[in-house]
């Protein structure tokens, strides 16, 4: 599943190529991908024109002229690409947006189908769709962060999962931030010290930088809406590396299902909890 760092990369490529564009349509050849009718989403996109395009959590929100906005949740394959409205369209190709007096579309392809586009009328930063999502890792505090992990008593893996503890963190970045941090992803949240807890906040915000630098991480099929893929896999420690040597101790990589998720982590370097 695209994560924080492939939606924001995304979101910055979409930024260079649609803001000012206004919409003239959509094409919709899968309608179970919308929260809503294929009806209602045409007649009002036609005519808005773009005005913003931002990231919350793992979504992509394209604010419209006169409020309201149209938000993509990319699932786990789900891809938007901007393309010429000649080119060939891929396998999956489930929604088509197309622009006034401009030859590219927007094109939104998921092979596995768990992507979903919505909107809403709202205005700008009170959208419902997106009111229980919890704050943003690279923007929330180093005290705020600390004060959520001991109020909770959960294992730390799947607490970081959690879209309502923390907005847009996923597999791959928590897993490589609790190794920076030596951390178990079986501790239980709580029971983290002070030291602890701001390494973890610490590998949490360089984990991220770092992976939206590189463009992101194509470990499966994310590209950006260039086409373009991501470097950041080439510089994964532990994720997906069942069996390698541990680049900080030389012990071997192990994978253990934690929370319903399979997870990477040292035996050395992150001692399991008693």
């Amino acid at each position: 599943m695209p994560e924080l760092p492939e939606v924001e990369t995304v979101v910055r490529s979409l930024r260079k190529s649609l803001v000012h564009r206004a919409f003239s349509g959509v094409e919709v050849r899968l309608e179970r991908c919308l929260r809503g009718s294929k009806r209602t989403l045409g007649d009002w996109l036609r005519g808005k024109e773009i005005v913003s395009v931002e990231r919350r959590g793992k979504n992509v929100i394209l604010s419209l002229s006169g409020g309201g906005a149209l938000f993509v949740h990319l699932g786990m394959s789900g891809k938007l690409r901007v393309l010429p409205r000649n080119a060939p369209r891929e396998s999956h190709t489930h929604l088509v947006f197309s622009f006034l007096n401009h030859g590219d579309q927007l094109r939104f392809i998921d092979s596995r189908r768990f992507g979903r586009v919505f909107w809403e009328r709202g205005k700008k930063g009170e959208w419902i769709s997106l009111s229980r999502l919890g704050p943003e890792p690279l923007e929330i505090s180093p005290s705020e962060f600390a004060a959520r992990l001991r109020s909770r008593r959960r294992e730390i893996k799947p607490l970081l999962l959690d879209q309502h503890f923390l907005a847009g963190v996923g597999n791959i970045y928590a897993d490589e931030s609790l190794f920076r941090a030596k951390i178990h992803p079986r501790r239980k949240s709580h029971s983290l010290a002070r030291r602890t807890i701001s390494r973890l906040y610490e590998a949490l915000q360089e984990v991220l930088n770092e992976a939206i630098r590189a463009g992101g991480s194509s470990v499966r099929s994310y590209v950006d809406s260039s086409g373009a893929a991501g470097e950041y896999q080439h510089s994964l420690r532990v994720y997906g590396r069942e069996g390698e040597s541990c680049p900080a101790c030389g012990g071997k990589i192990v994978r253990e299902i934690v929370g319903g998720r399979s997870s990477f982590s040292c035996p050395r370097c992150q001692r399991r909890p008693r």
